[in-house]
């Protein structure tokens, strides 16, 4: 295949017609008419020669090869927004940014406490904050799209590039609804809990974290009856009240729900932990990542 030069805009208008599924709302989000998404989408197909959205489908989706082209253009994208970001830093005042990965609230709230310490004592850094999909950590990290990550430690596993701090370590809790036959009790056996089917966030979220909590329950004597897999946390809660199945959260969780009608229950014996880490590539030598991790020691009195 010949090489040809892509432009980045084209990259941009195909990530928002994936995720909105229609070119009238791509269009309309990024201030253009549909003919120039229709021809952008055109362009990119000829370039690779090959379909990369199927438009016999309502609502459109991407075929297999523009899935793979849309998960490298994601990672493209997110480069050139980094590169956009520091060059506007540098311009304006050569301030440092610290970019953070993270996949949800109970990763970064080991950091937020910090956070105020390290501002005082490091004026020029700026933290920029990414919600990213846990399954995307790692990867994301070691192409240099983020500086640091916090997630749990199993999705640093097997990679040697990159250095680890633990942050926190947990266990995790059975999560029941009002009218469960656990949920007025104050602690679960295994036996109880993996009498019951459950529910969890998928493979395709969660990467490693998913064939960890089976490991755990295997480890624990027991196959897990997992009835139901879904895309986020807010769905896996209403799928615990509306299904009455069970949900593992971390032990730092903050359940925003009122108890009489879902709890988070401790689990007897189980080998369902947890440890979230701090991680960065060895060889990022970028000054505020040791200083923002000496920060973290300090205020945790965690020795080096």
């Amino acid at each position: 295949m010949e090489a040809k030069l892509i432009n980045i805009e084209k990259i941009k208008y195909y990530l928002d017609l994936v995720d909105c599924r229609s070119f009238t709302e791509t269009a309309k989000r990024n201030y253009v008419s549909q003919t120039t998404i229709s021809q952008a989408i055109a362009s990119l197909e000829d370039t690779f020669q090959i379909r990369l959205i199927n438009r016999k489908k309502t609502p459109i989706e991407p075929t297999e090869a523009g899935q793979l082209f849309y998960e490298e253009a994601l990672v493209l994208w997110k480069q050139y927004q980094g590169m956009q970001k520091k060059m506007r830093n540098f311009q304006a005042n050569q301030r440092e940014t610290l970019s953070i990965e993270y996949s949800a609230m109970t990763d970064i709230q080991t950091l937020l406490s910090v956070i105020p310490a390290f501002r005082k004592e490091n004026p020029l850094v700026e933290l920029n904050l990414n919600k990213v999909l846990l399954k995307n950590i790692s990867d994301y990290l070691v192409k240099g799209i983020y500086d640091v990550a916090i997630a749990f430690d199993s999705e640093f596993e097997g990679k040697k590039e990159i250095t680890t701090v633990p942050l926190y370590t947990g266990k995790y809790q059975a999560v029941v609804s009002a009218g469960h036959p656990l949920f007025t009790k104050e602690s679960v056996t295994l036996a109880e809990l993996y009498r019951y089917p459950l529910v969890m966030l998928d493979p395709s979220v969660i990467g490693a974290s998913y064939d960890l909590m089976v490991q755990h329950a295997q480890k624990d004597g027991f196959q897990p009856q997992i009835a139901k897999t879904v895309d986020d946390v807010e769905t896996e809660l209403f799928t615990i009240r509306t299904d009455n199945l069970i949900g593992f959260f971390p032990d730092n969780y903050n359940l925003n729900y009122p108890s009489d009608e879902i709890r988070m229950i401790p689990i007897e014996g189980s080998f369902h932990t947890f440890e979230i880490a701090l991680g960065y590539l060895s060889s990022n030598a970028k000054p505020a990542i040791q200083a923002l991790i000496r920060s973290i020691q300090a205020h945790y009195s965690i020795s080096e």
